[in-house]
Protein backbone atom coordinates (compact mmCIF):
# COMPACT_ATOMS: atom_id res chain seq x y z
CA UNK A 1 0.00 0.00 0.00
CA UNK A 2 2.18 2.77 -1.64
CA UNK A 3 0.45 6.77 -0.41
CA UNK A 4 2.15 7.66 -3.77
CA UNK A 5 2.49 11.67 -2.59
CA UNK A 6 4.94 14.04 -3.13
CA UNK A 7 6.28 16.34 -0.26
CA UNK A 8 7.71 19.01 -2.81
CA UNK A 9 3.87 19.79 -3.69
CA UNK A 10 2.81 20.62 -0.22
CA UNK A 11 3.69 24.07 1.41
CA UNK A 12 4.00 22.73 4.85
CA UNK A 13 5.23 19.99 6.67
CA UNK A 14 2.09 19.49 8.34
CA UNK A 15 -0.19 19.93 5.12
CA UNK A 16 1.64 16.84 4.02
CA UNK A 17 1.34 14.94 6.85
CA UNK A 18 -2.78 15.48 7.14
CA UNK A 19 -2.44 14.61 3.25
CA UNK A 20 -0.80 11.51 3.95
CA UNK A 21 -3.20 10.60 6.88
CA UNK A 22 -5.81 11.50 4.94
CA UNK A 23 -4.65 9.11 2.00
CA UNK A 24 -3.89 6.17 4.05
CA UNK A 25 -7.14 5.91 5.81
CA UNK A 26 -9.11 6.24 2.37
CA UNK A 27 -6.94 3.14 1.56
CA UNK A 28 -7.95 1.70 4.72
CA UNK A 29 -11.17 2.17 4.16
CA UNK A 30 -11.18 0.89 0.86
CA UNK A 31 -8.97 -2.12 1.55
CA UNK A 32 -11.87 -3.13 4.89
CA UNK A 33 -15.18 -2.10 2.26
CA UNK A 34 -13.22 -5.17 0.01
CA UNK A 35 -12.83 -7.94 2.40
CA UNK A 36 -16.15 -6.98 3.94
CA UNK A 37 -17.81 -7.26 0.67
CA UNK A 38 -15.90 -10.55 -0.30
CA UNK A 39 -16.76 -11.93 3.56
CA UNK A 40 -21.13 -10.99 2.84
CA UNK A 41 -20.32 -13.20 -0.61
CA UNK A 42 -18.97 -16.19 0.96
CA UNK A 43 -21.37 -16.21 3.71
CA UNK A 44 -24.37 -15.86 1.39
CA UNK A 45 -23.05 -18.43 -1.08
CA UNK A 46 -22.63 -21.26 2.29
CA UNK A 47 -26.20 -19.90 3.77
CA UNK A 48 -27.64 -20.84 0.18
CA UNK A 49 -25.93 -24.33 0.26
CA UNK A 50 -27.44 -25.68 3.42
CA UNK A 51 -30.97 -27.08 3.90
CA UNK A 52 -33.12 -25.65 6.14
CA UNK A 53 -32.59 -28.05 8.74
CA UNK A 54 -28.97 -27.31 8.78
CA UNK A 55 -29.54 -24.28 8.71
CA UNK A 56 -31.93 -23.89 12.01
CA UNK A 57 -29.47 -26.32 14.05
CA UNK A 58 -26.48 -23.90 13.28
CA UNK A 59 -28.55 -20.60 14.07
CA UNK A 60 -29.70 -22.42 17.02
CA UNK A 61 -26.12 -23.19 18.48
CA UNK A 62 -25.24 -19.56 17.18
CA UNK A 63 -27.67 -18.18 19.76
CA UNK A 64 -27.73 -20.49 22.47
CA UNK A 65 -25.30 -20.03 25.63
CA UNK A 66 -21.91 -21.23 25.27
CA UNK A 67 -20.97 -25.05 26.33
CA UNK A 68 -19.15 -24.81 29.58
CA UNK A 69 -16.88 -27.46 30.76
CA UNK A 70 -17.22 -28.68 34.05
CA UNK A 71 -14.76 -29.09 37.04
CA UNK A 72 -12.64 -32.01 36.87
CA UNK A 73 -12.41 -33.21 40.27
CA UNK A 74 -10.24 -36.03 41.28
CA UNK A 75 -10.04 -38.23 44.70
CA UNK A 76 -7.08 -36.02 46.32
CA UNK A 77 -9.11 -32.63 45.51
CA UNK A 78 -11.90 -34.26 47.57
CA UNK A 79 -10.17 -35.45 50.26
CA UNK A 80 -7.85 -31.82 50.71
CA UNK A 81 -11.30 -30.04 50.55
CA UNK A 82 -13.10 -32.03 52.91
CA UNK A 83 -9.72 -31.99 55.22
CA UNK A 84 -9.63 -28.04 54.86
CA UNK A 85 -13.23 -28.09 55.85
CA UNK A 86 -12.83 -30.28 58.86
CA UNK A 87 -10.02 -27.59 60.06
CA UNK A 88 -12.43 -24.38 59.80
CA UNK A 89 -11.47 -23.44 56.39
CA UNK A 90 -14.06 -21.41 54.90
CA UNK A 91 -15.82 -22.41 51.51
CA UNK A 92 -14.58 -19.21 49.60
CA UNK A 93 -10.70 -20.35 50.96
CA UNK A 94 -11.24 -24.11 49.88
CA UNK A 95 -12.32 -22.72 46.41
CA UNK A 96 -9.40 -20.82 46.05
CA UNK A 97 -7.04 -23.02 47.16
CA UNK A 98 -8.08 -26.64 45.34
CA UNK A 99 -9.26 -24.00 42.19
CA UNK A 100 -13.10 -24.97 41.70
CA UNK A 101 -16.19 -23.35 41.82
CA UNK A 102 -17.57 -22.70 45.58
CA UNK A 103 -20.98 -24.65 44.42
CA UNK A 104 -18.12 -28.01 43.76
CA UNK A 105 -16.84 -27.61 47.38
CA UNK A 106 -20.25 -27.59 49.21
CA UNK A 107 -20.97 -30.59 47.39
CA UNK A 108 -18.06 -32.53 47.38
CA UNK A 109 -17.98 -31.23 51.82
CA UNK A 110 -21.52 -31.90 52.67
CA UNK A 111 -21.88 -35.50 53.93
Amino acid sequence: MKLELDPSTFPTKDAFIRASIARARDLAVQAWDEEYSNRQEFIAREVSSLSKTELARRLIKLMSRPSRARAKINDSMRTKAKSMRNKGFNVREISAEIGISIPSVYNITKD
